[in-house]
């Protein structure tokens, strides 16, 4: 078994230990930085597609690029078993089995290599920013037993991600996003969407006395806060000027859960987040019908619960379903979002069958933990917390849990491990698509996850994306380095190794049979 690696070029120990310094002090003013320039021109874009010698690479009006090979990226190795039994509403789908020799014969680069062929790359197309240090890691698959031990890993690819500073002080947020992803053969995608920036003056901040407050307000009595300084780098599509300090808020609960982490203002005077026009209340019962046809359901927890992108997230996620001609059978938020639509009804009060099990996919965004996730502070219908011991997922409808939380899919907690934790809620679910680590609160997550899984196809590119591989690249595209996003589902291996791998939803390519769970579960997982 190869073991997951990472490596930080010596660079980084440095500008972190400085910014630990910054983050520890009592700062009274910080700078503010006027954007000088933001994305890539055209002529800059080819340059990056010639220095790694890509096909093409997509570039925004704004100015982002992104490649990713439609082959190769992020590429498991199955075999095609032909035609599987109709699902519940009758589509038709494929039978894939996994092909454990081949993904035992599959090769990567080191760590070392890889980081040290983005740097070159980068820097011979002349858009390697000046405060950008990368950090490389392995993109890994693993096989689970029953009893919760590997079985077998093995990794598909290395990644390079880079995190980005500015006066020694953290610079995250979708405009500061370069990552660049190698197989054996070269490599397999490009993101790239920075602004370089200059000193504009400064800007009198509060102290990080007073961001613990401000953070222990938003997250909750519960957590234990941490805080530190941030800036925080708008979408390029934001069109922004200039940027000010901000907190970064993140910490832990007592029960090993965590908040998503989330950024406040931390200039003096600066306007803190209100919540939105929020939606009328849902009755305490709905009867309803098992919806028909193809579908999909969004619940999250906001303000209320110390998130303050929750709702715009949502609505990009359900903006996105609209726009494909999509059904959206229930979106509820804040106090409308209750655990009760997660939980199996062999459970008291649960009635996942009318929401969450009543839909394709459902797609959720909130607080969580390696055991559940949290309608704290919003709802108590019937419970604050969907333990993962209280779903049982697929025996309705759904095929694709997608839970924007954190840690569900982290390695081991109370002693066990994903697959052991997560495992019985696969009762003909195909994946559940979530996070190992923390996960950072964000306004586009949703409609950027329907989009690469959605759209269509122009040409020889743009292709909608597999399930698994949407959800890694909206999370690549919204997440700092330091977020590992994961896919897990079943395998069985007396079948021949049948699994729902390759999804794609449905009408956009093949889609697996329902599978009985059989102990065995598959993960996939990679660096943001």
């Amino acid at each position: 078994m190869q073991r997951k690696l990472t490596v930080v070029l010596a660079l980084s120990s440095l500008v972190t230990a400085g910014a630990v310094g910054v983050a520890t002090a009592d700062a009274t003013e910080l700078p503010v930085y006027g954007v000088t320039s933001s994305g890539l021109d055209q002529e800059q874009a080819q340059q990056l597609q010639r220095a790694f010698g890509l096909k093409d690479v997509q570039r925004s009006e704004y100015g982002a690029v992104s490649f990713a090979d439609e082959q190769r990226y992020q590429y498991l190795p199955t075999v095609d078993k032909g035609q599987g039994r109709p699902d519940e509403d009758g589509n038709a789908t494929a039978q894939t089995a996994l092909d454990t020799e081949a993904i035992k014969r599959i090769k990567t680069i080191p760590v070392e290599e890889a980081a040290k062929r983005a740097q070159e790359g980068l820097r011979a197309a002349g858009v390697l920013p000046e405060n950008a240090t990368p950090s490389a890691q392995y993109t890994t698959f693993e096989l689970s037993d029953p009893n919760g031990r590997n079985a077998l890993t093995a990794n598909l690819d290395t990644s390079v991600s880079y995190t980005f500073q500015l006066g020694g002080i953290p610079l995250e947020g979708e405009g500061a996003n370069v990552r660049v992803s190698f197989d054996a053969q070269g490599v397999t995608a490009v993101s790239h969407a920075a602004s370089t920036y200059e000193k504009a003056g400064t800007a009198k901040v509060n102290d990080l006395a007073y961001g613990a407050k401000l953070c222990q307000k938003y997250l909750g009595a519960e957590v234990k806060p941490e805080v530190g300084y941030v800036y925080v780098a708008p979408p390029l599509e934001a069109k922004a000027d200039r940027i000010e300090p901000s907190f970064r808020c993140s910490g832990r609960t007592a029960d090993g859960g965590a908040p998503q982490a989330i950024t406040l203002p931390a200039v003096v005077g600066a306007e803190m987040p209100l919540p939105g026009p929020g939606q009328e209340p849902r009755p305490d019962f709905q009867f309803k019908m098992q919806a028909a046809g193809t579908q999909v359901g969004s619940e999250g927890t906001g303000v209320c619960s110390g998130l303050p992108n929750t709702a715009a997230n949502i609505g990009t996620f359900n903006t996105e379903a609209s726009n494909h001609g999509i059904t959206r059978d229930f979106s509820w938020l804040d106090g409308n979002a209750w655990e009760s639509d997660f939980k199996d009804p062999m459970f008291a009060g649960g009635d996942d069958t009318n929401w969450a099990d009543d839909v394709d996919l459902t797609y959720w965004q909130g607080h969580g933990s390696g055991t559940g996730f949290y309608f704290t502070g919003c709802s108590s219908h019937n419970d604050t917390k969907l333990a993962n011991t209280e779903a049982r997922w697929g025996q309705n409808d759904v095929e694709w849990m997608s839970l924007f939380t954190c840690l569900i899919l982290e390695d081991s907690t109370g002693g066990q491990s994903w697959a052991q934790r997560w495992g019985q809620a696969f009762r003909g679910l195909h994946q559940i698509n979530s996070f190992t680590t923390v996960s950072y609160n964000s306004a586009n997550h949703g409609g950027k996850f329907g989009h690469y899984m959605w759209r269509s196809p122009f040409l020889w590119w743009n292709n909608p994306m597999k399930v698994r591989d949407a959800w890694a690249q909206a999370s690549i595209d919204t997440q700092p380095a330091s977020v590992r996003w994961a896919t897990m589902g079943v395998y069985q291996p007396a079948t021949g190794g049948l699994g729902n791998f390759n999804d794609y939803f449905w009408g956009k390519g093949a889609v697996g049979a329902d599978l009985a769970s059989t102990g065995y579960f598959w993960r996939i997982s990679g660096a943001s």
